[in-house]
């Protein structure tokens, strides 16, 4: 798989293409699990991207399906690139959490085409600077020692690369005032993060809007949210970081439902240029 590639979006990918299989072929888990030797809970958990199906099951359950052999290679070839290690799994796996949601979102993340994203109280993790993201973490894992600290420090800063490269991920970041205002690890390291945003904004296919006091209530006052989008057929997923674990949301009307509110944030929101002064300004102060 190349650079961007993402075991977790395969996966995703195989899961689909399962359910449509069966489904093209009216058969019920049920059936199709005891035509294949295994549990309907077992099939279930393959469809869902729970567990991740080895080739050998696949190529039996392809043959009850009966996938002609040009479609059974596509899907094995899918098969066995789900099961690879992401790049955050071989280098970072003694300090990735237990919980399966970051790992996920990190493979996620690797492979989307644009990132929407609406941050209340935190500068997004994709354009933290190290600074800042050392106090983020110091201040959220307190039981952690200085060396797996660094270690989170390094993936955080290793993750942006998908920001790098001739196909770069395309973020649009709306980030509350109070979110910019918010001291993170002291005046220098705010007002390091502070310019970082007012200079990443300048790139092509950036985009950075301040959401201000002014704007009042809004429909996403609830919670943060990121959208992560694809080109191709896979279909937009939302994220939600509820701290010690997390919720991905992946039905249509409710993803829709996420966009529909961005679109309004996008709308009150202050336009890049002017978030870009205000963000500068801020800088200033802090000197």
């Amino acid at each position: 798989m190349g650079a961007r590639s993402s075991p977790t979006l395969r996966s995703k990918r195989l899961a689909r293409e399962l359910r449509k299989l069966r489904g093209d072929r009216t058969i019920d888990q049920v059936r199709a699990a005891a035509k294949s030797g295994w549990a309907a809970s077992t099939l279930a958990r393959w469809e869902n991207a729970e567990r991740r199906i080895r080739p050998g099951d696949l190529k039996i359950l392809l043959d009850v399906y009966g996938v002609d052999d040009d479609n059974a290679e596509r899907l094995l070839t899918l098969a066995r690139e789900a099961r690879q290690l992401g790049w955050w799994q071989k280098d970072f796996a003694n300090v990735l959490p237990p919980e399966y949601s970051t790992s996920t979102y990190i493979g996620l993340e690797t492979e989307a085409s644009t990132l929407l994203s609406y941050q209340q109280q935190l500068v997004a993790g994709l354009l933290q600077t190290e600074g800042y993201a050392r106090a983020v973490i110091r201040a959220t894992r307190p039981d952690d020692d200085n060396a797996a600290i660094e270690q989170r420090v390094a993936l955080r800063m290793e993750r942006q690369h998908v920001l790098e490269g001739d196909n770069p991920l395309r973020p649009w970041i709306i980030l509350d005032e109070g979110a910019a205002r918010r001291l993170v690890g002291g005046p220098e390291v705010m007002a390091e993060q502070l310019r970082w945003l007012a200079e990443v904004s300048e790139r092509p296919g950036v985009h950075i809007q301040v959401l201000p006091y002014s704007a009042g209530a809004h429909a996403a006052m609830a919670s943060s949210f990121a959208i992560l989008r694809y080109d191709g057929d896979d279909p937009d997923i939302v994220y939600i970081d509820a701290g010690t674990s997390a919720l991905f949301i992946e039905e249509p009307p409710e993803v829709r439902a996420y966009r529909l509110m961005f679109d309004h944030l996008r709308a009150s929101a202050l336009s890049p240029n002017e978030s870009s002064r205000l963000l500068r300004a801020l800088a200033e102060e802090l000197r």
